[in-house]
């Protein structure tokens, strides 16, 4: 009975030790993986509201002949599936990347998202924008991570025979790695990125939004993902 409460006294002391490491170890996995899980997240969103209603106008048949209007009988998931390649592509060209290109992703997704909350007209070419441009902004991490992988590979006498030329090997290798890996740098920090901004808030300034109820979009794209229409 003595060793049995001594045990569970013991355990009683070391539980508040036990849930800190076990909140830090969690703090720690979500400051790891936050920027992957906003992506995600956004990703859903766009999947669930904006991809739903984009891909019922596409199935819709218009009115003939007296007709009414219906849905074709195709239920297509064309809209949501290109959803899952582009947050697919970009979780795999991102993964165990350092800060920051991870964030500028998210914040592609997240500010992608809300444009698409923001913006009535034109909401199918915005929609396919948001994409387009994460797919490239991952092609081009995807990329630059591929070449600096099979550069750092190559000896000093095959970058200079890569180059093609006769100079230092030494100085091939040092002046190369460098211009490339700031050009790289400049496109993933800055350039992609911003070029991706600029396209998505000129398309959400394109149309004055409504004095009286800016989020009337918002609105109803969750009325209508609430009724299914």
């Amino acid at each position: 009975m003595s060793d049995t409460y001594y045990l569970f006294s013991q355990f009683l002391e070391a539980l508040p030790t036990y849930l800190l490491n076990g909140l830090l170890a969690t703090l720690y996995w979500l400051a790891d993986s936050g920027a992957a899980l906003v992506s995600v997240a956004c990703a859903a969103g766009i999947a669930i509201w904006m991809d739903a209603g984009a891909q019922n106008r596409a199935n819709f048949r218009p009115a003939r002949s007296g007709r009414q209007g219906q849905n074709t009988s195709l239920d297509g998931r064309t809209s949501q599936i290109i959803t899952g390649v582009a947050v697919l592509f970009w979780i795999t060209s991102q993964w165990g990347m350092g800060a920051p290109v991870p964030w500028i992703g998210a914040a592609m997704w997240g500010f992608g998202f809300l444009v698409l909350l923001l913006v009535r007209q034109q909401e199918t070419t915005t929609l396919w924008n948001v994409k387009a441009g994460i797919l490239i902004y991952a092609m081009a991490v995807l990329g630059s991570r591929l070449y600096l992988a099979y550069t750092a590979q190559l000896s000093p006498e095959q970058w200079a025979a890569l180059i093609g030329t006769t100079e230092s090997a030494a100085t091939v290798i040092a002046n190369t790695r460098s211009n490339v890996t700031t050009i790289i740098l400049w496109a993933l920090w800055l350039v992609i990125p911003l070029g991706y901004f600029a396209m998505l808030l000129q398309q959400a300034l394109l149309n004055p939004w409504s004095l009286v109820n800016p989020l009337a979009n918002a609105t109803e794209i969750i009325q209508r993902y609430r009724t299914r229409q």
